[in-house]
């Protein structure tokens, strides 16, 4: 395919932009409302469950404390027979479980450090679920353009490029839900302990700010997922074989390394190797998927 066709295939696309970009724009729109109950979900599966699991709020134990306090001032003011006593009781009851709900409150949170913080996010995250729809359309329409403009000697039908795009889809889920799922609470929960007891603070994170590290962390781990596809697109093509990934695997796996160093929130090296045992399961995994096509 020579130049020409290249840009022939850059005009169309640019004739189409006025499809994808409704897309985009109708997706983008229609998606704004529920944005907020999914940022309070990744609020709730990500930062407080994680905070509930440590028990490390600041004043949850005196919170507790004082529950238990006024639980059983309300048992002696029953067993009490003046009512003026009753009533104090009473009063010393209700005062302590103000004070108890005040220490509950002051614990860590999320929060915003704008007016416009929480719409912000909330756009942001709406325009990124537009963009990913309007990215299948500049798919098919891709397609629709390399069709019949590649060399005879590469064979691509159809139904192998529809394989392809639900085999990366899959592919790319998968990515963010390990790092949903897995991945991203033992980091937070790791930086959270470390937060409030080594350093003695409260984590109050920007909404904007978490909520972003997380949608990133997803999606590079979605993309990260896509070396099985990346792999047998290579050597299908003639660009490398899988003896040639075979044999430098220990060079990939250095690379893979600095990789996961990379997108870790935290240094440590059990934090790497999770990130990293994936990378070398997907990768062994192409390398045996070839070598039984007889690639």
């Amino acid at each position: 395919m020579g130049l020409e066709d290249f840009s022939r295939i850059i005009a169309e696309l640019r004739k189409k932009l006025i499809y994808i970009a409704a897309v985009f724009g109708i997706v983008s729109i229609m998606s704004f409302p529920y944005m907020g109950e999914v940022i309070k979900k990744i609020e709730n599966d990500l930062y407080y469950s994680q905070i509930n699991d440590l028990n490390l709020s600041s004043g949850t134990n005196a919170s507790r404390q004082l529950v238990d306090i006024s639980h059983n001032l309300s048992l002696i003011s029953n067993d009490v027979a003046s009512s003026a006593i009753t009533q104090n009781l009473t009063k010393i009851s209700s005062e302590l479980l103000n004070i108890s709900h005040n220490l509950n409150s002051q614990g860590p949170k999320i929060v915003t450090l704008t007016p416009l913080e929480g719409l912000m996010i909330q756009f942001k995250m709406s325009l990124m679920f537009g963009a990913i729809v309007a990215s299948l359309l500049v798919i098919y329409y891709a397609y629709r353009g390399f069709k019949g403009r590649l060399p005879s000697a590469v064979s691509v039908n159809k139904s192998l490029i529809i394989i392809a795009v639900l085999i990366s889809i899959i592919l790319f889920l998968l990515g963010a839900a390990y790092s949903y799922f897995y991945m991203l609470p033992f980091f937070l929960k790791y930086t959270l302990e470390d937060t409030i007891i080594n350093l003695e603070a409260n984590p109050n994170y920007s909404l904007y700010e978490f909520i972003s590290f997380v949608v990133m962390t997803m999606v590079i781990l979605g993309f990260s997922f896509e070396l099985p596809l990346v792999m047998t697109i290579l050597v299908r093509f003639g660009i490398t074989s899988r003896k040639t990934l075979a044999h430098y695997r220990k060079h990939a796996y250095i690379i893979l390394l600095i990789v996961a160093a990379w997108v870790t929130p935290d240094p440590t090296m059990f934090s790497q190797i999770m990130v990293m045992l994936p990378f070398v399961i997907l990768y062994e995994a192409s390398l045996l998927g070839m070598k039984m096509m007889g690639k």
